[in-house]
């Protein structure tokens, strides 16, 4: 059993409407707070933001702001309200039971800057404290924030992580340090990478040697999976790069072309028809697709090989081709949770979940 006498954790806000998913490391989500205004309940980017974390976590906390804005005497029975809607919307997936906490986390409005794009605290100085004059001693006390601190506490858990596979990082902000070289932050999302290890700028070619590294204001060594990390590097100009994916030499490729797993998001009403043209995100970079969707049959035979093959393409098997990507969820019309009525999806009845479905992306560009 591992055991820790501190922990780090990492908190990025990740709004789905102003960023692409790239941006929010999926690869290293280990818990999702699901931020939700009590005075609106359910809205688009609710449901958008259950849809990201089905996909790249296992566990979440509701969090129902601006209690604040409620009326002291409807305060509780509207909290009860709306925290009985989402219940039954997370019934649906597999946040089910989830934890709700409601909050105000800033009384009365907010007029403080928000902080900067990826977060402080990795190779970066410090923010100063504020000064006496520029915080208000009448200004509320944040409401429910220790009760939501001692619930994080409660759902604590140290995430797996792997350091042997080949090293990726996602870089989200760059600069130079007069005398030192050319820092590049951002968080590890697969392998490892040590001083003095080369690391490649794929999409400008470039190799560079790692010549320092920090986190959280401290010198460091070694960095792996999910750190969040400063790098260093020299002869390098930080005017080429604002947000991109390091890696080991020669492991991040430049496609033309990929097979991917898919599924389609059973809130998208539109038909996903073979030949349609949709906006591909890979790491920091967005380009059309043109699509075209194939799947194993429903057959015994490659029943057992999906089994064999645990899912995964491979070009030893045949597959059907698809004028239109369904799935079950799909094609029963489960219920969308951003209907005034609150009521959610349905996963159960009738028919086989097909989940091994395919679509071969043909880039507009690499």
């Amino acid at each position: 059993m591992m055991r820790c006498s501190s922990l780090w954790w990492t908190v990025q806000a990740t709004p789905p409407s102003s960023r692409p998913l790239s941006e929010v490391c999926a690869q290293i989500i280990d818990l999702m707070l699901l931020v939700v205004d009590i005075t609106k309940g359910i809205q688009t980017q609710t449901a958008e933001c259950l849809v990201i974390g089905e996909i790249t976590c296992d566990h979440m906390i509701v969090v129902l702001n601006k209690t604040d804005l409620i009326e002291p005497s409807k305060r509780d029975a509207q909290v009860a309200k709306v925290s009985k809607r989402i219940s039954r919307t997370l019934d649906a997936t597999k946040f089910k039971g989830a934890s709700l906490v409601s909050i105000a986390a800033s009384p009365g409005g907010s007029t403080e800057a928000p902080s900067p794009p990826g977060g402080t605290g990795v190779g970066q100085p410090p923010p100063s404290s504020p000064s006496p004059s520029s915080s208000s001693s009448s200004s509320p006390s944040p409401v429910g924030i220790d009760h939501l601190i001692e619930l994080l506490c409660k759902r604590l858990f140290i995430p797996k992580r792997s350091g042997a596979n080949p090293f990726v990082f996602s870089v989200d902000h760059c600069f130079p340090i007069r005398g030192q070289g050319t820092v590049m932050t951002g968080t590890v999302l697969d392998g490892s990478v040590s001083v003095n290890d080369v690391v490649e700028i794929p999409f400008l070619k470039v190799t560079k040697k790692v010549k320092s590294m920090q986190m959280f204001h401290q010198p460091v060594q070694h960095a792996t999976q999910g750190d969040r990390v400063g790098i260093c590097v020299t002869q390098f100009d930080s005017k080429l790069v604002e947000r991109c994916l390091v890696g080991s030499p020669g492991h991040i490729p430049t496609l033309n072309a990929a097979i991917a797993q898919v599924r389609r998001v059973p809130y998208h009403k539109s038909p996903c028809t073979t030949g349609a043209k949709f906006h591909i995100t890979i790491g920091h970079e967005t380009v059309m697709a043109k699509t075209t969707f194939f799947g194993l049959s429903s057959t015994s035979n490659t029943e057992a090989e999906s089994c064999l093959h645990g899912n995964h393409f491979s070009f030893d098997m045949e597959y059907a081709f698809q004028s239109e990507l369904r799935e079950r969820a799909t094609e029963e019309g489960g219920d969308d949770p951003t209907s005034s009525d609150g009521a959610s999806r349905g996963r159960g009845g009738e028919g086989e979940e097909a989940t091994n479905h395919f679509a071969l992306l043909e880039f507009e560009k690499p």
